[in-house]
């Protein structure tokens, strides 16, 4: 008998599990509640500039690129622009350029001379992680406070849209942990540690990837593999257990049953379905914080611009005071993002750090990032084009004490075999991350069918 398996979301995550599961001959059924897939990953077009309401780009990974392959869009993959390498931070109210390595770190601007010999004395630091660290704690610990205001924290903003004294390094970037862990020092790690043969990319491969028609190509070509598989408009309200090893899903359409099921919602909306199951876990999962975000786009002719922006963009340290997290040069990083002639930015406030900001008026958050943009790149009069998206809960924060919403996931998954979860609460916020736990939960799916 055909094994049955649904996925409940329509982001990223979600398709990639469905798609995966169906190529290897699972029946999937694909459940979303609004009347559109790919999550907050959301492409529009107004008058020639394309915007991204969501995630601008994604960074570059073998499981990433092995989709866009098999889905038939590799070749639609943007070339980033020369001068996207160049990234910017605020300092003092002026734009300076980022090192792009260790050696450019002599040269470049944005840290003091104190604050350069503190990096390069951080090998020599022999102190390790103690538990509960923040990511705050732990970058001062290694690199010394003035990384941490200019680099790390509008980083974080730039990342998590958090607030570095309230992330756990441990959880919020595993990487950087484990790199201390095992080499003892950040630098050393990053030098020394091997990369995975099998990680490598195709040569050309761009380090961030995006698509010419914008990011929702990617989720445009899963959904159109998955068409017959998924049920728009559709409202999980809660998993039961059926008989043994098969699970009831209860819809506003009736309820059926799967041999397994796969979680794939933000955090409230699986709280609220896994209650009957596991009442500890949904509290866990409500207890999550995702802060509030507004995208501002913002065009305004080459003339009316003083300062080139020629580069990726540039992020704003908190030390800055300033009403903006930073802001993207988006088509100064890739081609056909707006007419000839003019220059688009996505501009980002709210986050932990102002989150009331990100809740004002439309008009508010234009008249916000028009005279940010203003005071930094010299720009005159008003924005030949404007456009707000608001996120109330953008992106799930890792913060102390993240191991009991993992160790409470962890359980659940042990004690209801069958059951899944894979969104980007757990293991990684990113789209990267996403899809690369969406392999891995493919994988476990088809080894418990079998089972």
């Amino acid at each position: 008998m055909t094994k049955r398996v649904c996925v409940i979301g329509g982001g990223i995550s979600g398709l990639c599990v469905a798609y995966g599961l169906r190529n290897a001959g699972i029946e999937v059924v694909l459940f979303e509640k609004t009347l559109a897939v790919g999550g907050n990953i959301r492409t529009e077009f107004h008058n020639g500039f394309l915007v991204e309401l969501g995630a601008n780009s994604t960074l570059a990974s073998r499981e990433l690129v092995d989709l866009t392959v098999g889905l038939g869009i590799y070749d639609q993959i943007a070339q980033p622009s020369p001068s996207a390498k160049k990234r910017f931070i605020l300092r003092d109210g002026n734009l300076v350029a980022l090192p792009s390595s260790i050696a450019g770190l002599i040269a470049n601007k944005a840290f003091s001379t104190k604050g350069k010999l503190r990096i390069l004395k951080e090998p020599l630091i022999g102190s390790k992680s103690p538990a509960n660290e923040s990511v705050e704690a732990f970058f001062e610990r290694r690199l010394g406070r003035e990384i941490v205001d200019y680099a790390v924290d509008p980083f974080i903003s730039g990342i998590y849209a958090g607030n570095p004294k309230t992330l756990s390094i441990r959880h919020a970037f595993p990487r950087l942990f484990e790199l201390e862990v095992k080499f003892g020092s950040l630098l050393k790690g990053s030098l020394f540690s091997r990369q995975d043969k099998a990680a490598k990319l195709p040569k050309g491969t761009p380090r961030s990837i995006t698509f010419t028609g914008g990011m929702q190509t990617m989720t445009d070509a899963i959904h159109s593999k998955l068409a017959d598989n998924i049920r728009v408009g559709a409202t999980v309200s809660g998993i039961t257990k059926a008989s043994e090893g098969t699970f009831q899903v209860e819809t506003g359409e009736g309820n059926e049953v799967f041999d397994s099921v796969v979680v794939c919602t933000p955090a409230g909306a699986a709280a609220e379905m896994l209650a009957k199951l596991d009442p500890v876990l949904a509290e866990e999962l409500r207890g999550i914080y995702y802060p509030p975000i507004a995208v501002v786009f913002t065009a305004f002719k080459h003339e009316s611009v003083m300062t080139d922006p020629a580069g990726f963009g540039f992020l704003v340290p908190g030390v800055e005071r300033r009403k903006i997290l930073g802001s993207l040069w988006t088509s100064s990083v890739f081609e056909n993002r707006a007419p000839t002639g003019y220059h688009l930015f996505t501009t980002f406030i709210g986050g932990a750090r102002n989150a009331n900001l990100a809740l004002k008026t439309d008009d508010e958050l234009i008249n916000i990032a028009t005279d940010e943009i203003a005071s930094i790149l010299g720009t005159t009069g008003e924005p030949v084009f404007g456009k707000v998206v608001k996120w109330e809960k953008a992106i799930p924060q890792y913060n102390i004490g993240y191991e009991s919403v993992v160790g409470a996931i962890e359980t659940f998954e042990q004690q209801n075999p069958g059951i899944f979860i894979c969104s980007n609460f757990y293991k990684g916020i990113s789209v990267s991350d996403c899809i690369k736990n969406s392999t891995a939960a493919k994988l476990q799916i088809l080894n418990h069918l079998g089972s």
